[in-house]
């Protein structure tokens, strides 16, 4: 497994990758950052604003496109729509929670709440 600092980094990078494959540009090459907390806080403020940054026009149609996906996960063409949902955010979401495990595990007193973030009932829709 690895470790926090590790899985924190890996989550940031998939970010890069997935976002560059749906804007159908080339990987950006993951930086090699030490595993320390400010330069980890850095990161995630970079990956913050990387997407902050993204345009409706960059990934429109996203989607729609066919993405070609190499070992180790698994090889072959998948439609956008089976890319996003069975790929992007279930590896996303793997690291972070392994990360927030990690952390529970080491004694840092976090919750579900802090994985969730900040929920309100704003944050659906009107279904009444």
């Amino acid at each position: 497994m690895l470790t926090f600092g590790e899985q924190f980094s890996v989550s940031c990078n998939k970010v890069d990758a997935h976002m560059a494959k749906l804007m159908q540009r080339d990987r950006p090459a993951p930086p090699n950052i030490p595993m320390m907390y400010p330069v980890l806080k850095g990161r995630l403020l970079e990956t913050r604003g990387f997407l902050e940054n993204v345009q409706p026009d960059e990934i429109a149609g996203a989607q729609s496109h066919t993405y070609e996906l190499t070992p180790p996960i698994v090889r072959g063409w998948f439609g956008g729509d089976d890319y996003i949902r069975h790929l992007v955010l279930p590896d996303f979401f793997f690291h972070i929670s392994i990360a927030h495990a990690i952390l529970r595990h080491l004694g840092a007193k976090i919750g579900k709440r802090d994985y969730l973030g900040n929920l309100t009932q704003q944050s659906g829709g009107d279904y009444s």
